[in-house]
């Protein structure tokens, strides 16, 4: 069996990724109770507050819903820029064929660490912080097929 995929990989496939891995952490934990301590104080000292300090307040309450998530996101277009265009990913009974600029490389199985399974894509993982991810998009109907076979293949 083998299945073959170009690289469709957009700024906010990488913020969705970033923001599940920070929000399901410890970090996520601290930014929840930050954002309620710091609405919790802008409500209690609003009223005895001058215009500057209301306006401190009022940024201080969008860090984590609204300026975290901007910056993610432009941190996602930069880094996108960094990655390579025209990627085709082969994977077959041998291994994962990458294929860029006229390049290839060929990762056996036993190279990779893991695919794990998100809502809206698959992330397999060539060692433990680098991996390829392949959205719906790229995968379209055939996503729980393809599943199926990366985890045959790992538990090889």
């Amino acid at each position: 069996m083998e299945y073959k995929y170009i690289s469709d990989v957009k700024p906010k496939d990488l913020w969705y990724i970033a923001m599940l891995r920070i929000y399901r952490s410890f970090i996520g934990i601290i930014n929840v109770v930050f954002m309620v301590a710091m609405i919790m104080l802008t409500i209690r000292f609003w009223s005895t507050s001058g215009g500057i300090l209301k306006a401190f307040m009022i940024i201080g309450c969008m860090i984590f819903p609204v300026i975290q998530p901007l910056a993610i996101y432009g941190k996602s277009v930069k880094q996108l820029e960094n990655l390579p265009n025209n990627l085709m990913l082969t994977f077959n009974d041998r291994g994962v064929l990458v294929e860029c600029d006229g390049k290839c490389e060929n990762i056996k199985w036993s190279r990779i660490t893991n695919a794990i399974k998100q809502k809206n894509m698959i992330v397999v993982m060539s060692d433990g912080r680098h991996g390829y991810m392949l959205t719906d998009r790229m995968l379209g109907d055939k996503k729980e097929e393809f599943y199926e076979f990366l985890c045959e293949k790992l538990r090889r």
